[in-house]
């Protein structure tokens, strides 16, 4: 069966990524537009966090959290900053997704 908590995570990774990406959009918190999205989309991603982590296990949401995370805000950085990741960057986003990935399937924590 479909584990809710997954979508949950989904939620709270997305909104993370969303929040982390606009940071720089805020100029010090001084631009509220900017600002109040931040506010908003780390409030989001804490409470669907907490949420996922009451199905899924600590360490496997706080691991593709954080891996999908990473990836993700350097996806938009690509797009919003027009910020290139290097070959070794690039390659330890693979390892970060294959990690992810991985654990998933196969991890019986």
């Amino acid at each position: 069966m479909f584990n809710l908590g997954f979508l949950w995570l989904a939620l709270s990774i997305g909104s993370e990524i969303t929040g982390t990406s606009m940071i720089k959009k805020t100029n010090g918190f001084s631009k509220p537009g900017p600002s109040v999205l931040v506010i908003l989309a780390y409030s989001l991603c804490y409470f669907a966090l907490t949420r996922a982590m009451s199905t899924i296990p600590v360490g496997v949401a706080y691991s593709l959290w954080c891996g999908f995370g990473i990836v993700g805000v350097t996806l938009c950085s690509m797009v919003l900053y027009k910020q290139k990741p290097d070959l070794a960057a690039i390659f330890a986003m693979l390892l970060i997704i294959s990690g992810g990935v991985i654990m998933n399937a196969f991890s019986g924590v």
